[in-house]
């Protein structure tokens, strides 16, 4: 072994040792996922570098997690002080679990390299193919001059660029994936995708809308509530809030309709692949290890002490019913 090698070999070692990698190149296989954001634009909240250090990483998903439970708190407070914990508890694990499915926690990313710039979606030619009414509204919304929120990528200029997360074919944008096509008059025309609390405030206000006309009438979905019926005296209604939880993801927010809440029960759905994809990220909030949690594709969070505690103790009051709010609120109060 020469010198060069054993000095290079420390380095590595010291690297891990300490728990915090050096920066990287940037991570290409998600850079499909992005639009390029115009340099110009006045961008608030945390920004997700995927070629920082490990220490980066890790403070940045602890940030999200605190403004996750902070903006769900704002939202179902009104459960907690009528004292139903169950129900607040579901709406927590709710906000931490629908950006983990829909944008691997991330709404801003920021990247070195020219090329991460996507010409076909920055242009609107991905949009215009899902339909000429999206491409209409995406024009309106994000392409206007003189100061466009996504500029053809000839337009950018510099080494490094910040960037949103995308759907597929365009028409979702940011943490909670919002649609252009439906949410068009108000995310989208007062620009909140600009801010990362605004953004998380209107997805959680989405999926509360859901929760709320749900929850009014859970005996009508046999998928969430069992009992309340007549025979020799009236059962009580019995509410299994995992289900509830993964209704209104699959109804309200990936469907558009209640009416949809059930579709997760439906043993022939077309949607089967969708379901089981956010229970397994529900399931990383709900057996959370205490410490680490995965977003697919880019990362492990290994998690600051009072946003862990905080996610461990949602965990443990949906599957122990038990009522604790002390981690919460640590995280509320910081």
């Amino acid at each position: 072994m020469t010198k060069t090698t054993k000095l290079v070999s420390t380095l590595a070692l010291l690297s891990l040792t300490l728990g915090t990698a050096m920066a990287g190149p940037r991570d290409t296989k998600i850079d499909k996922m992005f639009y390029s954001i115009n340099p110009s634009i006045k961008l608030t909240g945390p920004v997700y570098k995927d070629d920082s250090s490990v220490e980066e990483k890790n403070k940045y998903g602890s940030e999200i997690v605190r403004l996750l439970i902070k903006k769900a708190h704002e939202q179902g407070k009104s459960y907690l002080e009528a004292g139903d914990y169950k129900a607040y508890n579901a709406i927590l694990a709710m906000a931490l679990t629908v950006p983990l499915q829909e944008a691997l926690y991330i709404q801003f990313r920021n990247v070195e390299g020219t090329d991460a710039c996507n010409y076909e979606a920055n242009s609107g030619e991905l949009v215009k193919k899902s339909s000429e009414g999206n491409y209409v509204l995406f024009n309106q919304y994000l392409k206007s001059y003189p100061t466009p929120f996504l500029p053809d990528c000839s337009e950018i200029r510099g080494d490094r660029m910040t960037q949103i997360i995308r759907g597929g074919d365009g028409t979702d944008m940011s943490l909670m994936q919002v649609s252009i096509r439906w949410h068009g008059d108000d995310f989208f025309a007062n620009k909140k995708y600009e801010n990362v609390e605004q953004t998380i405030e209107y997805g959680i206000g989405h999926l509360m809308k859901g929760f709320n006309a749900v929850y009014r009438n859970v005996k009508e979905y046999k998928c969430i509530a069992s009992g309340g019926g007549w025979f020799f005296k009236r059962k009580p209604v019995v509410i299994n809030y995992v289900n509830l939880i993964r209704g209104i993801w699959a109804g309200q927010y990936n469907s558009g309709s209640i009416t949809k809440t059930c579709r997760f029960d439906e043993f022939n759905s077309d949607y089967k692949k969708h379901d089981a994809g956010f229970e397994r990220n529900l399931n990383k909030i709900l057996n959370f290890d205490g410490q680490n949690l995965t977003a697919d594709l880019i990362t492990t969070f290994k998690l600051d002490s009072d946003a862990a505690a905080a996610i461990t103790e949602i965990s443990n009051n949906i599957k122990y019913e038990t009522t604790s709010t002390s981690a919460v609120r640590a995280v509320l109060n910081r």
